[in-house]
C-alpha cells in the first residue's frame, strides 16, 4: 500500500538519517525569519482589504502578522480566543487500540506515550493556534531509541514559513530561498481548524475579527481624544478683518495656553470666549460601541456571550450559553484527535513498524469526565435497592478521597446505637414468634412462596422496572430522578396482596404452633 501524506499525496519513506535532522529551521539571508511585520499599526479599510485578497492569492504574510498583533494588541479577542484554545486541557486524552492484534497494542501504547509527555501535551495549545490563524504546523523531533526512533518533542513552527500550493490553496509547502520544498514525510504535525468550509487560509477566526478589532479600534481611538479633552472648556479667539497674520498666531498661542498655563495674553483688539465643555453622559457613546463590538467577538470566538460579557438572563441563560461553548470545545477536539491520529500516530506506525505488517491506527479521543454529586451518591448509598451493587474506588473518587492503606490510622466506625428497652409483654411476644414451631412454619412457608413462585412474580413486577432504569441511566442526575420517580409511587396491588396474605399466614403459624400454607 502507497504511503500517503498529510494532504493525500504520495509520498517516500524518509530515512532514520533524515528524521533526525531538523527541515524548518531559520537561518540568515533565509526566508524564514524571526522578524516580523506590523500592519495592524495605522491598519485602514482599504489595507485590511488588500492584505486578506493577498491571503486568498497565496501571500498570507501580512495576514498572519496582523492575526499575531491582534492577541497582543486586543486584550478581549486574546482573552476569548485563549479560553478556546485551553479548552482542550480540560478533556481527557484517550488512546485505545485499532484492533486487539499485538501490533496494533504496542502502536498504541507507542502513541500514549508520545502524547502524555509534558512536552507534548504543552504543544497541544500550539497546535490550536489553528483556531485563529487557519492552520498551525509543529515539527516532529525524533530521537533515537535503541535500533528504533521515538518521538522526543513537536516543535511549534511560524506558519509565515509555509505558503499554499498556488493552484488548490490546500497543499501546504515549506518557504526556502529555493522556491517552495516539499514537506518531509512523517516530520509534521499539520493541524487545520475548520471553523467554516472553504479554503483552510479562509477558516482561521482571525478573519472575521479583524473587521470588529479594525471598527472596534477607531472607536477606543476616538474614545482616547475625547477622553483627553474632556472636561475642558473649548477656547475660542475672535481676530477682526484687519488682523495680520502675525496678530492670528498671536491670537492662536494664546488660546493654547490658556489651556494649558491658565493665562496669557492679547492686544485689545482681539477676543477669546471660553465655552463650557459637552454636557456629562456623552461619553456613554463610545464605551457602548466599543462594549458592543467585545460581545461580536465573543459570539465569533465562543458562540456567545453570557460566559464573558455582564449581560442579563439569569442562569437558565448562562447554562445554555455554557452548553453551547461546550459543543464548540468538543467540536475542536474531534478535529485535533483526527489530526494527531494521522500525523502522530501514522508516522510511527510508518517509522516503527514494517510496512508488510498491516497496523490499524489507534482510537484517539478527547473526552470529559462526568461529574458525579457526592450528595446524590450518598441518597444512592443509603436508599439503594437490592441487587445495586457499587464499587468503593468509585465512593473514593467521587469524593476525591486516596484509599487508605492497611497500616495507616483511619477514622472509626460510628457506634450503633443503643437497642429500645424492652418490656415483659413485648419480650414474652417475642418468645412466642421466635418458638422453634413458628420458625418452622414460617420456613415452610418461604419454602413454598418459593415453590410456587408468586412472590418472586410480584416482586419481579415491582423492583424489576425499577433496576431496569437505574442500569438504564448515564449520570447521577439520570440516577437521582429515578429514585424520586419510584419514591412518589406506591407499591402494586397485586405486590401488597400478596405481601398482607404471606404475613397473615405466618401470624397464624405462629399462634397455632402447627404449619399453615397460604392461601
Amino acid at each position: 500500500m502507497a504511503l500517503l501524506d498529510q494532504f493525500g499525496r504520495p509520498l517516500q519513506k524518509a530515512a532514520d538519517a533524515e528524521l533526525l535532522e531538523r527541515q524548518a529551521v531559520a537561518s540568515l539571508g533565509s526566508v524564514r525569519q524571526i522578524q516580523s511585520g506590523h500592519p495592524a499599526d495605522g491598519l485602514t479599510p482599504v489595507r485590511l482589504t488588500g492584505l486578506l485578497r493577498a491571503a486568498e492569492m497565496g501571500d498570507a504574510t501580512s495576514y498572519l502578522e496582523l492575526a499575531e498583533q491582534m492577541e497582543e494588541k486586543d486584550l478581549h479577542y486574546s482573552a476569548v480566543l485563549g479560553v478556546r484554545k485551553r479548552a482542550i486541557r480540560s478533556l481527557e486524552l484517550h488512546v485505545t487500540p485499532g484492533d486487539d492484534s499485538s501490533a496494533a497494542e504496542d502502536l498504541a501504547e507507542m502513541t500514549r506515550i508520545a502524547l502524555n509527555s509534558s512536552a507534548i501535551r504543552t504543544t497541544l495549545i500550539d497546535m490550536m493556534d489553528a483556531i485563529g490563524k487557519g492552520y498551525s504546523v509543529c515539527e516532529i523531533v525524533w530521537e533515537r531509541e535503541g535500533k528504533s526512533l521515538k518521538i522526543a518533542d513537536l516543535e511549534w513552527i511560524d506558519p509565515r514559513w509555509f505558503e499554499f500550493d498556488q493552484e488548490n490553496g490546500r497543499h501546504l509547502y515549506l518557504r526556502d530561498n529555493d522556491g517552495p520544498q516539499a514537506l518531509r514525510p512523517d516530520s509534521y504535525v499539520i493541524h487545520m481548524s475548520k471553523a467554516k468550509s472553504g479554503l483552510p487560509v479562509r477558516g482561521g477566526l482571525a478573519r472575521l475579527a479583524a473587521w470588529a478589532y479594525l471598527f472596534k479600534n477607531y472607536t477606543v481611538k476616538d474614545w482616547s481624544i475625547f477622553c483627553e479633552a474632556y472636561g475642558h472648556p473649548l477656547r475660542l479667539g475672535r481676530y477682526d478683518s484687519a488682523a495680520t497674520p502675525q496678530d492670528r498666531l498671536t491670537l492662536l498661542r494664546a488660546v493654547r495656553q490658556i489651556g494649558v498655563d491658565m493665562a496669557a495674553i492679547i492686544p485689545k483688539s482681539m477676543d477669546v470666549e471660553i465655552v463650557n465643555a459637552a454636557a456629562a453622559g456623552s461619553e456613554k457613546l463610545y464605551e457602548g460601541k466599543a462594549r458592543w463590538w467585545d460581545e461580536q467577538l465573543s459570539k465569533g470566538v465562543l458562540g456567545q456571550v453570557a460566559t464573558t460579557d455582564a449581560i442579563a438572563g439569569g442562569h437558565a441563560v448562562g447554562k445554555i450559553h455554557e452548553n453551547v461553548r461546550d459543543d464548540i470545545r468538543d467540536a475542536d477536539a474531534e478535529q485535533l484527535a483526527a489530526t494527531l491520529q494521522r500525523d502522530v500516530a501514522g508516522a510511527l506506525r510508518r517509522v516503527c513498524f514494517s510496512a508488510a505488517i498491516s497496523v490499524p491506527l489507534p482510537n484517539i479521543r478527547f473526552e470529559m469526565e462526568d461529574a458525579v454529586d457526592p450528595r446524590v451518591l450518598l441518597d444512592l448509598i443509603e436508599k439503594r435497592p437490592p441487587g445495586l451493587r457499587i464499587a468503593t474506588a468509585d465512593v473514593y473518587k467521587a469524593f476525591n478521597l486516596r484509599k487508605p492503606d492497611d497500616d495507616e490510622e483511619v477514622l472509626e466506625d460510628r457506634p450503633v446505637p443503643p437497642a429500645p428497652e424492652v418490656s415483659p409483654t413485648e419480650r414474652l411476644a417475642a418468645s412466642r414468634d421466635e418458638s422453634p414451631s413458628a420458625r418452622d412454619s414460617i420456613d415452610a412457608l418461604i419454602e413454598e412462596l418459593i415453590a410456587t413462585g408468586e412472590m418472586q412474580e410480584a416482586m419481579d413486577a415491582e423492583i424489576g422496572p425499577f433496576l431496569e432504569a437505574l442500569a438504564g441511566a448515564s449520570d447521577m442526575d439520570e440516577v437521582q430522578d429515578v429514585l424520586d420517580a419510584f419514591a412518589k409511587e406506591p407499591p402494586s396491588e397485586a405486590f401488597r396482596d400478596q405481601l398482607t396474605r404471606s404475613i397473615f399466614a405466618a401470624r397464624i403459624a405462629g399462634e397455632v404452633g402447627a404449619e399453615v400454607t397460604k392461601r
